[in-house]
C-alpha cells in the first residue's frame, strides 16, 4: 500500500458570524475539476464544482455549507485557493478609459489581503411602515446564482427569489414565520414601489469579496485602478 500524504489543516473565520471553520487544501484532482469548469464558463458547472470542493475540504456538514451566505462561500474559496495553490493571483487588466492607452498590464494580488465588504451599519431587518417589517437573509450560493440571471421584468422569478430570502414578516403584535412561499410571494406583490425598493436595496448592497488594485501602466506611466468584486473577477 502506498503511503498516505498528510495534509495540513487551516482555520479561518466566517465573515457573516465570525465562526471558526477548519479546512484542508484541495487536491490536484479537485483543482482539475475547477479548472475545467472555469474553462467552460458555465455558471452552473462552476457552482457545482465549487460546492463539491467545499464539501471535500471544509469540515462542515454539506447541508450547512449549502445554507451559508454566498459571501461566506466566496471567502472560504479564496482561502482554499490561497492555501492550496498560491496566495498570489496574476491578472491582466486594462485601463478604465482605454481610448488613450489600450495597453494590458500584468498585475498580482495577494488573496490574503482580500476582504468581504460588510457595512458596519448593515441590518437584515427592513421596516416598510412604522409597524410592519421583514427579516431577510442573504442568499446561499445556489440562490445567489439565480440573482445574476434575474431580469426584474420577470416578476414571477424575482418574487420567488425574494420569498426564498424572507425569514419572517412582522408587525407590532405578531411575527409571521410559518408562511408558505406562495403566501410570501403574494405579500411581496402587495408592497408599493417605495417599500419594494427598500427590500431590493438589501440585495443590491449585499456583501461580497472586493479588492481595488492600484497600478502604474507599464506603457504610458499613468496611475490607474481596477475594482474586483465577486469571486469570478479574481480569476478572470
Amino acid at each position: 500500500m502506498l503511503p498516505d500524504l498528510n495534509l495540513p489543516e487551516f482555520i479561518t473565520n466566517l465573515p457573516s458570524d465570525n465562526r471558526e471553520v477548519f479546512f484542508r487544501p484541495f487536491l490536484v484532482k479537485e483543482e482539475k475539476i475547477l479548472l475545467m469548469a472555469l474553462e467552460g464558463k458555465d455558471s452552473q458547472e462552476i457552482q457545482n464544482s465549487v460546492m463539491k470542493i467545499m464539501t471535500n475540504c471544509v469540515k462542515m456538514d454539506h447541508q450547512e455549507l449549502e445554507e451559508l451566505p454566498y459571501f461566506d462561500i466566496e471567502h472560504l474559496f479564496l482561502q482554499l485557493r490561497s492555501k492550496s495553490v498560491d496566495n498570489n493571483v496574476n491578472l491582466r487588466v486594462n485601463h478604465l478609459n482605454a481610448t488613450e492607452c489600450d495597453h494590458v498590464n500584468d498585475v498580482s494580488i495577494n488573496l490574503d489581503d482580500v476582504r468581504v465588504n460588510i457595512p458596519e451599519e448593515s441590518s437584515n431587518i427592513v421596516m416598510l411602515t412604522d409597524d410592519v417589517g421583514v427579516t431577510l437573509k442573504y442568499p446561499s450560493l445556489r440562490v445567489a446564482s439565480q440573482l445574476d440571471e434575474l431580469d426584474q421584468s420577470d416578476i414571477e422569478k424575482l418574487f420567488t427569489f425574494l420569498a426564498t430570502c424572507i425569514t419572517n414578516i412582522f408587525d407590532k403584535d405578531n411575527v409571521y414565520e410559518d408562511t408558505t412561499t406562495e403566501e410570501k410571494i403574494d405579500w411581496i406583490g402587495s408592497t408599493n414601489k417605495s417599500q419594494f425598493d427598500k427590500i431590493m436595496k438589501f440585495f443590491a448592497e449585499m456583501p461580497t469579496v472586493e479588492y481595488t488594485i492600484q497600478y502604474t501602466c507599464e506603457a504610458c506611466g499613468k496611475d490607474d485602478s481596477v475594482n474586483l468584486r465577486g469571486l469570478t473577477s479574481f480569476f478572470s
